[in-house]
């Protein structure tokens, strides 16, 4: 792997702990206001926010490598998805004293960010395609022009000329 390979990852590690993080920072803020603007008393907050951060972080890293993936991936990632969000929902449901605001931040933040990191990775995809595009047509173009010089060397020689340099 080359520097730039690992650079690049390094720096998509950031982006999907960043977005992760802001979506926690934003679970966060509105819990907080509803707190504040109901006058109710929501306890574990930052249980809350870590609840989203990591169910979110899940859900980018999954939906990134779904949509970057050339297969039909979703066949196989929606039903997963859709799996543990009810197991979720059925642990939190099976407790005695249940904590709906924990579900409700876990499959949010899950839903969310697995929509965004599939289109993420869409992207990235898209962007894939079109480089080895471009380097099959510029490859292409070289071996176009490399047959032109075959071509006009040859007749060139056979008229006892002296070749051309393309190069120049």
């Amino acid at each position: 792997m080359e520097q730039s390979d690992v650079l690049a990852a390094l720096q998509m590690t950031i982006v999907v702990t960043g977005l992760a993080a802001g979506f926690a920072v934003l679970v966060f803020l509105l819990v907080t206001s509803y707190a504040a603007l109901s006058g109710a008393r929501v306890e574990r907050i930052p249980f809350l926010c870590l609840v989203a951060f990591l169910f979110g972080t899940l859900a980018l890293v999954t939906g990134m490598l779904t949509g970057a993936s050339r297969t039909a991936a979703v066949g196989d990632v929606l039903p997963a998805g859709l799996g543990f969000i009810g197991a979720v929902a059925l642990y939190v449901f099976t407790k005695p004293k249940r904590d709906l605001s924990v579900a409700a931040v876990a499959v949010v933040s899950f839903s969310i960010l697995l929509f965004l990191g599939t289109v993420m990775g869409s992207y990235e995809r898209a962007r894939a395609v079109t480089f080895e595009e471009s380097q099959k047509y510029d490859r292409d173009r070289l071996i176009y022009q490399a047959n032109i010089e075959a071509v006009v060397n040859g007749y060139r020689k056979h008229r006892g000329l002296p070749p051309i340099d393309f190069s120049k």
